[in-house]
């Protein structure tokens, strides 16, 4: 009896302890989630006058009328999910490479996994500035490679035909190295004795990649996919200083772009309202994309 008792007390001390450690990071999204979740809400219903909050005018929906009329903002979607069509490359490429890099005889795997991963680790602005110079019109090494071949390079970024090509370009580039990495892991762990029994039935390399590799890295495939789509909303950093001011023709405005000119840019005739409508829009469209991603991933995820 006395034992039972003792594991209760012990259970209960523990079981208090746990709700304070769970309530920490609780309290934490409470004040930096929720509250400011629930304010920017709030905020887009009304017209504040610069960055004061104490003097606001009641819009109601027009705030979000204003967006959804606005052709500016419709460009700005256009060219996000634009540019969003760097992710299938990137995840074909780097189920590519990853499947490379796991074959057994090939020597030097971990400096190759290196190369691929460093564009990852590196500074979204030194390496926008990088490509900026790379895309340079003039005197880039793009346009200087094109021209050893007798092609006359185009202004990359000062054209809004070519300007979305190169960020795709840039894109590409700096993101295929994590999905590498992350498909190699899961390439590694696949059962080999699945592969031997497929070659003794008489499955050729593409089979064995489309029956048994594919299905079995398809949960890590979701992953990807699922966090490329959301970054691939929110990209704002290297567009901003990529394509200043939204690029030619506003070839380079992303609905983040848009909504930082709104709020901090063009503040007077916009405002922080426009721009926290904006926001719950993007918010909208981010739940609706993942949950049929979500709904959809039933179908081929094994």
């Amino acid at each position: 009896m006395e034992e039972l008792i003792k594991k209760h007390k012990n259970k209960v001390r523990y079981s208090k302890w746990g709700f304070v450690l769970a309530f920490i990071p609780l309290l934490g999204f409470f004040i930096f989630g929720l509250i400011p979740l629930i304010l920017s809400f709030v905020v887009s219903l009304y017209k504040p006058l610069g960055y004061s909050f104490s003097n606001m005018n009641w819009m109601g929906l027009k705030n979000y009328t204003h967006v959804l009329t606005d052709e500016v903002f419709w460009k700005s979607v256009g060219n996000t999910f634009y540019a969003m069509l760097s992710i299938p490359i990137n995840l074909s490429l780097s189920v590519i490479i990853a499947t490379i890099l796991t074959n057994k005889r090939m020597k030097g795997k971990g400096i190759f996994r290196t190369i691929y991963f460093l564009p990852y680790v590196c500074s979204v602005v030194a390496v926008s500035i990088m490509w900026r110079w790379a895309f340079d019109g003039e005197f880039g090494i793009i346009n200087t490679l094109l021209s050893y071949i007798g092609i006359k390079g185009p202004d990359w970024l000062g054209n809004s035909k070519t300007l979305m090509p190169a960020m795709i370009m840039m894109s590409v580039w700096g993101g295929i190295g994590f999905n590498t990495i992350i498909f190699s892991a899961a390439m590694t762990n696949i059962d080999p004795s699945l592969y031997e029994a497929a070659e003794i039935d008489g499955a050729g390399s593409i089979a064995r990649f489309y029956h048994i590799t594919l299905p079995s890295i398809s949960p890590v495939t979701f992953y990807l996919l699922s966090i490329s789509i959301i970054g691939g909303l929110q990209d704002f950093a290297r567009f901003q200083i990529m394509a200043p001011g939204g690029g030619p023709d506003n070839a380079g405005l992303t609905m983040v772009y848009y909504l930082y000119n709104a709020g901090f840019q063009e503040i007077i005739t916009y405002g922080m309202g426009i721009a926290t409508a904006v926001a719950w829009i993007l918010t909208i469209i981010v739940v609706c994309i993942t949950g049929a991603n979500f709904k959809l991933s039933s179908k081929w995820v094994k």
